[in-house]
């Protein structure tokens, strides 16, 4: 090319040169102006940990007076106080005479001095409060507690009266610091909005001129108009989502898309209103504030980015009525966002998306997670359990689960009939819930209580119908379907366990005896949550080779006995130490073989005994005796008293204990073994439950005896 031909581009070449020129200063002035705004941005966050740490200061001096008993825990409150205040006195010297100090996340930032004229009094101000502060702190800390308490402790309150006085003023600062040093950060933001708005402006002006070389003159305007509205109607054929137009009225526009009617069944859109497209889709609340964020968008000083998350309709189901009359439920999103017209008028433009797949998609997600989550949880507690419990466990849950259906399906009219069916399927779910907690496995603890509490709050109806336990049977297949995933689990992990054949010859060789672990394991928990000390010992319970029936029920009247043991007998620490007792309550279970081949299970605390006043007032409460009747009963009957149902003397109800059917299930168990129980107590001493069961276990009747020797209560339970 020649130079002459040069002339002929000039203006291009020009043009393009301004371009590349504008571009280039433009990029660097952002550059420039976001690193001052990162900058700044540390400072904000650095001033706002300031806050923070004057009230934590405080709150240490405060802990290390309520500490100064406690040797460890005061030393952690001095050494949390010396941080604070190295780590607020290097960055308010920072923020004075810039430096470096301790960031956020942990790292040593760079923090530019205060300039700003309020920033800077801010600054100064909270020096002359800090000092005298720093100076008392230091004192106080070059104190040894230990060594000289009452010098400490004058120091201490010296600091927390001049902490008390100065503490809202230094917060004050801190706050106006952090504010200034955010409206800095936020006028160098305007700046760069303004300089990028500048320079893609006249970046548009120069592209216009470049435009200007190569585009002939548009035709008319009216042509253009007619040619757009042609393809703008074309395109709202063809989009996939609901579209249309707002005036400053709420007022649909004539021009909307072909997919808006697919989502709502209907075309009547053109100059109705908002208001009437979702009257009968949200609720008056919701469309009460979609009313007032539309009018904000048509604030031009209100920036449509800043209360996009205020938007009421980001999700929102309706139902409508399809071809067939049948309705169906949908998910749809609202947007809006801004238009500007050529007359300078503002529109909204409205789009609605069908969302239902994707808020289908997000709740499968979230109930795969939390079945996962099971799952998980399970495993872990399948795991740690023991497997023979596991697969008892399992086989008696099935048995139980079929007396309860049992139970549902008995006839019952009278309320008294709806009554005892309430009262045994509680001591039925009861013991579930028990066998549940001797094994951790806590998914189906919390399965059961919720079905306790279902079972209470029948039981509470004074109105009570067959028609109220169709609840239960709900709640039941709950259980049975946790716990029919539970033996899946078990059978999968018995194949892993099962390829191993010197494994698969230990457990033969060990099926024959059980393993009571779990009965410690749940002493444990129980004790814990009761917030007590409790020993378990047990003697006899691996001496024998058991009936499957009768060790299922030997171990759920155990794990019945020692939560009760545990809940109602055995004293917390303090109490067992003022009755001069070990603060470490203990229960033994002992268990033997007689030489005619029957089995006596005696199961002991040393707690304090029953409290007969206190099952004399429960009684009367429950409804069981009336005031004179109750007065009338000696310790004997009190004593029989527990094993009625809704009868406990727990103050409330908790995973452990406070329904009144825990000693029910024993006492319906004991009769299913045909056995017969004996309770002794001496007050302040413990209570002792003697159980014999025959050689053979068939129905046998047994015959209520009472006896009395000295002060030890000692009563035969028709069980």
């Amino acid at each position: 090319m020649r130079i002459s031909d040069y002339g002929k581009y000039k203006g291009i070449i020009v043009s393009v040169a301004l371009f590349l020129l504008l571009d280039a200063s433009v990029l660097l002035l952002n550059f420039y102006i976001s690193f001052e705004i990162a900058d700044d941005a540390v400072g904000v966050n650095v001033a706002g940990r300031q806050r923070m740490l004057s009230q934590r200061m405080m709150k240490s001096l405060l802990d290390i007076k309520v500490s100064q008993d406690a040797d460890e825990s005061v030393v952690e409150a001095i050494n949390e106080l010396r941080n604070t205040t190295v780590l607020f006195d290097t960055t308010l010297e920072a923020f004075r005479t810039g430096g470096n100090t301790l960031g956020t996340a942990g790292s040593q930032v760079e923090i530019n001095r205060v300039d700003s004229e309020e920033g800077r009094l801010a600054v100064i101000d909270a020096g002359q409060i800090w000092q005298p502060y720093l100076e008392k702190v230091d004192d106080l800390l070059s104190v040894n507690p230990i060594e000289n308490l009452g010098f400490f402790s004058e120091r201490l309150e010296e600091a927390i009266e001049y902490g008390s006085q100065k503490n809202l003023v230094l917060l004050k600062l801190m706050n106006t610091l952090t504010t200034d040093l955010e409206q800095v950060a936020s006028s160098k933001a305007t700046r760069l909005r303004i300089i990028q708005t500048i320079g893609i402006s006249l970046a548009i002006i120069n592209f216009f001129i470049i435009m200007f070389h190569f585009v002939r003159q548009l035709r008319e305007s009216d042509e253009r108009v007619d040619a757009a509205r042609g393809e703008t109607q074309e395109i709202l054929d063809t989009v996939n989502e609901g579209l249309f137009l707002l005036d400053n009225d709420l007022i649909i526009g004539e021009q909307h898309s072909r997919e808006l009617k697919t989502i709502f069944g209907r075309d009547d859109f053109p100059g109705q209103s908002f208001d009437s497209l979702l009257k009968n889709v949200v609720s008056e609340k919701d469309l009460s504030t979609a009313h007032s964020f539309i009018k904000l968008l048509f604030r031009p000083n209100v920036k449509a980015s800043l209360i996009g998350d205020l938007n009421p309709l980001n999700e929102v189901e309706i139902h409508i009525s399809n071809d067939e009359g049948v309705y169906e439920s949908k998910f749809i999103k609202f947007s809006f966002s801004r238009v500007h017209s050529e007359d300078s008028s503002l529109n909204i433009l409205v789009t609605v998306s069908d969302i239902t797949r994707q808020v289908q998609l997000a709740k499968e997600l979230e109930s795969a997670k939390q079945q996962g989550e099971q799952q998980m949880e399970m495993l872990t507690s399948i795991i740690h359990a023991d497997f023979d419990m596991l697969l008892m466990f399992i086989d008696n849950s099935y048995k139980t689960f079929e007396q309860i259906n049992e139970v549902l399906r008995e006839s019952s009219k009278s309320r008294s009939q709806l009554q005892d069916k309430a009262n045994a399927i509680g001591a039925l779910v009861h013991g579930f819930k028990g066998e549940s907690s001797a094994l951790s496995l806590d998914q189906f603890v919390s399965l059961a209580h919720d079905f306790e509490d279902q079972i209470a709050a029948l039981k509470g109806k004074a109105d009570l119908t067959g028609n109220d336990f169709l609840k239960l049977t709900v709640m039941l297949d709950r259980m049975m379907d946790q716990t029919e995933a539970t033996e899946k689990l078990v059978d999968k992990l018995r194949l892993v366990a099962d390829k191993s054949t010197e494994d698969c010859n230990q457990k033969v060789a060990m099926s024959d005896r059980h393993n009571w672990d779990h009965l410690h394991e749940l002493t444990a928990s129980v004790a814990a949550r009761q917030g007590k000390q409790v020993e378990l010992i047990h003697a006899g319970l691996n001496d024998h080779v058991l009936e499957q029936d009768l060790l299922q029920k030997l171990n759920s009247i155990t794990i019945q006995f020692i939560r009760n043991a545990i809940s109602h007998g055995i004293e917390l620490p303090d109490q067992r130490i003022q009755a001069s007792k070990k603060p470490v309550g203990k229960i033994l279970v002992r268990f033997a073989k007689r030489n005619d081949g029957s089995y006596e299970y005696v199961f002991q605390d040393d707690g304090a005994g029953f409290n007969l006043e206190a099952i004399r007032a429960r009684a009367i409460e429950a409804g069981i005796a009336d005031e004179a009747q109750a007065a009338r009963m000696d310790h004997k009957q009190l004593i029989s008293m527990i094993f009625e149902p809704d009868l406990s003397t727990q103050g409330q109800v908790d995973s452990d204990s406070g329904r009144g059917v825990g000693m029910v299930a024993v006492k319906d168990m004991v009769n299913e073994l045909a056995g017969k129980m004996t309770v002794g107590f001496r007050k302040g001493v413990g209570s002792t439950f003697s159980i014999s069961i025959p050689p053979q276990l068939a129905g046998i009747e047994i015959v209520d005896e009472i006896e009395m020797t000295g002060n030890i209560g000692e009563i035969a339970v028709n069980a």
